[in-house]
């Protein structure tokens, strides 16, 4: 959405395009969305490289007209040399009139991390809040995860009282904090929150305020002793935690490695997500 606006205050022509209808499998969710610039940029993905080359030329296709419209792609479409591996067809909705300020408003609700609703060529989108992992802790783990959540299209930040583990994070391009900000953080049901401590002094505090949020995930690093060990802290500061945080952390995948922990962790965090 954001190249879309990007696009449209440079004064050039635009096309959202959304996979409104999925006839079998999809390589992406309905809702998926794809923009499109008049002079061909674009931005997004509908079916993993198989049609996005013509959808962009219908996108442009549609600009110069002036039209929205809904195109079939797949099975069942009048495009007889386009079809998905999958055997599937998909149901394209192009739309070449929004309003800037409607997806400003959109741009900005995201930002904010709450919902919001875009009508696009007689159809509804509902965004809601991006899925967003909360790292805190220091070491190469905590590199991993913040790569693999990129990649999983997750809000990552990471807090850290490390100083070379925040200049690695910011090095890549990610948002790291010192952990002092911690504080000022707010989480919401699409927050998961993933403790990566081998020195434990800072991780009570850490996960008081994790397990007292609505995150949907809690999560921390260590072994099952390490784990009865930080219980028994947080027991003492009165909070129960035993039902609310995980660990030893991620699934069992006989993970040994740094990138092995943190995808470990982080298929257990997609895993409740989806539950």
């Amino acid at each position: 959405m954001q190249h879309w606006l990007d696009w449209r205050r440079e004064g050039k022509r635009c096309a959202l395009l959304t996979l409104v209808v999925a006839h079998g499998g999809s390589p992406r969710p309905v809702g998926s969305q794809m923009a499109v610039c008049e002079d061909g940029r674009h931005v997004g993905l509908i079916s993993g490289g198989c049609i996005e080359k013509a959808l962009v030329l219908d996108a442009i296709a549609a600009i110069e007209r002036g039209e929205n419209h809904v195109e079939r792609y797949g099975e069942g479409s009048r495009f007889v040399d386009l079809r998905l591996p999958c055997g599937s067809g998909i149901d394209m909705a192009f739309d070449v009139a929004l309003e800037m300020a409607a997806v400003e408003a959109v741009v900005a609700a995201r930002a904010e991390r709450v919902k919001a609703v875009l009508e696009t060529g007689g159809f509804v989108r509902v965004y809601a809040p991006a899925l967003r992992l909360v790292v805190v802790g220091q070491g190469p783990i905590m590199t991993a995860a913040m790569q693999f959540a990129a990649g999983l299209e997750m809000e990552p930040v990471a807090f850290s009282p490390d100083l070379d583990t925040l200049g690695v994070l910011r090095g890549l391009g990610f948002d790291g904090r010192p952990l002092e900000a911690y504080e000022r953080i707010e989480f919401d049901r699409s927050t998961a929150v993933l403790t990566l401590f081998h020195d434990h002094d800072h991780e009570a505090e850490v996960l008081a305020r994790a397990v007292a949020s609505e995150a949907f995930y809690v999560g921390a690093l260590g072994s099952r002793r390490a784990q009865a060990m930080r219980l028994e802290r947080l027991a003492a500061l009165g909070i129960d935690a035993a039902e609310r945080i995980r660990g030893p952390v991620g699934l069992d995948i006989g993970a040994r490695t740094p990138p092995e922990i943190a995808l470990s962790a982080l298929a257990e965090i997609v895993q409740c997500y989806r539950q």
